[in-house]
This record gives structure tokens, sequence and C-alpha cells, in this order.
């Protein structure tokens, strides 16, 4: 095998790669998020922290933001494709003939870095307590609950 990352070690990556990526949802954040609902806005400031931003609704209630942005990385490697390909002659008396051949191909991805970003907006009544949430963007996962 070429430079790089080994097979063995590049199939232990990916595959828990999918394991924690199969873990952390969009659902299981919504899931988190709703958690708040009906409490008081203390306990999401002592279990998320102050917000980014606050504003202000036309009936009292507030808009509070908060906001995430991650690094993900992709190491990159060496992965081998499983390839075919057909043969098509025809021979001199007329017959056409096939042939499969099977092979593989190693391809090589280079490493990469992108940031994902959470935002998740919570409307807090004006009595303090938690009534509603929004959230937008590929960092907003978490595990599910059971």
């Amino acid at each position: 095998m070429a430079q790089g990352i080994s097979r063995p070690r590049l199939i232990v990556m990916t595959a828990l790669a999918l394991i924690l990526t199969a873990c952390a949802t969009q659902e299981g954040y919504r899931q988190r998020a709703a958690l708040h609902l009906g409490h008081s806005a203390d306990s999401l400031v002592i279990e998320r922290g102050s917000p980014v931003a606050r504003d202000y609704l036309s009936d009292g209630s507030e808009v509070w933001t908060y906001f995430v942005a991650e690094q993900r990385h992709d190491p990159g490697g060496y992965t081998t494709i499983p390839r075919e390909r057909r043969i098509v002659w025809i021979d001199r008396y007329g017959r056409e003939h096939v042939r499969i051949e099977q092979y593989e191909e190693t391809v090589y991805t280079p490493p990469r870095s992108w940031m994902v970003e959470c935002e998740t907006r919570f409307v807090i009544s004006p009595d303090g307590i938690v009534r509603d949430f929004r959230f937008e963007g590929d960092a907003c996962r978490a595990p599910e609950l059971s």
C-alpha cells in the first residue's frame, strides 16, 4: 500500500466515525432542547450559559439565541474501490463474446477541514418560562434519548 493511513486503521477510523455520527442526530438535539420547555429560563442559563443575543417580542417575550461553531476534520487517506469492466469482442465467425474483469482501484482522498454551526433560539415568556425553541445548522446534533 502507498504512503498514508494503513487499511486496517482506516477501517477502524471509518467505523468509529459512523458509530459516532449514528448516535448523534438532529432528533437527539431536538429531544434535548425540548427538555427545557416549561422550565425556568434560569435553568437554561445554568445548562447552556449566557445567550449570545437577546431579542424582544411585542408580547413581552424574549428570544435567546445560542450559537456554536465546531471544526470537523476528515484525515483522508487511501481507499480501495472494487471495479468491474466489460470487454466485448467479435470473433472471426461473427459471434459476440463478453468477458467481465473485476479489479480494485486505490483512490487517495486528501485531508480536509470544515466548520459546522448550530444556532438555537429559545422563546422565554414574560414570566421567565421557556415556551418554544427553534434550531438550524449541521452542528445541531446530540445523542438521542432512550
